[in-house]
């Protein structure tokens, strides 16, 4: 099934994936094939699946690796879901922003896992992690770190850098705690960014 094809499913964006067992194949689906359709045909032969989504709280709902390279390269996507109902963060507005007071909902929040080794406890992986909701808007920033991340290989410091940048911009909107003694938490749950508890294949 093509990724239109999916989008015009009637249950598309599939936010009752937790209670319904076919919208989480079919949003599992959708990552699978927005990772496909990202690639080129030559790229996405190298990369395959790593841990099995899961379909209590979607961390993760994607996850693949490339062992080709060395050391090993990760991406993993954990589908983000707004249950609280909190302001949403708007990132692509070309006039001022907005400044939001926590807690904050962002759509879409990169980062990186440091440290991180292979099942054999020696060699080094490099992975970059994504929490992302299904939009026209998620999709498309996805995509840019797909490309960066999959295809043109760049560099982990140089991924960091362009993960750094997007925290900048994100935090910049927020208004400071020390301004506003009411501030709540961060708007970004950064715990969800840990590895799950899988080994990971040899």
């Amino acid at each position: 099934m093509k990724l239109e094809q999916i989008k015009e499913h009637p249950d598309f964006p599939f936010r009752d994936f937790r209670k319904d067992d076919l919208q989480f194949l079919m949003l599992e689906l959708y990552w699978a094939e927005l990772l496909r359709d990202s690639l080129p045909e030559a790229v996405a032969t190298d990369w395959g699946p790593e841990w099995a989504a899961d379909p209590e709280d979607g961390n993760p709902i994607l996850s693949v690796s490339n062992r080709k390279l060395m050391p090993p390269r990760m991406l993993r996507i954990i589908q983000n879901i707004n249950d609280d109902q909190f302001p949403e963060l708007d990132l692509e507005t070309e006039e001022e922003p907005i400044r939001y007071r926590a807690p904050v909902y962002a759509a879409f929040v990169p980062g990186m896992t440091y440290g991180q080794q292979d099942q054999d406890l020696q060699t080094p992986i490099e992975e970059l992690v994504i929490l992302s909701e299904v939009s026209e808007v998620c999709e498309r920033m996805v995509r840019d770190y797909i490309r960066l991340w999959c295809a043109e290989r760049v560099p982990e410091s140089q991924m960091d850098e362009v993960v750094t940048a997007y925290w900048a911009q994100a935090e910049a909107n927020q208004i400071d705690p020390e301004e506003d003694e009411d501030q709540g938490v961060s708007i970004f749950d950064r715990d969800r960014l840990t590895p799950p508890d899988t080994c990971i294949r040899p």
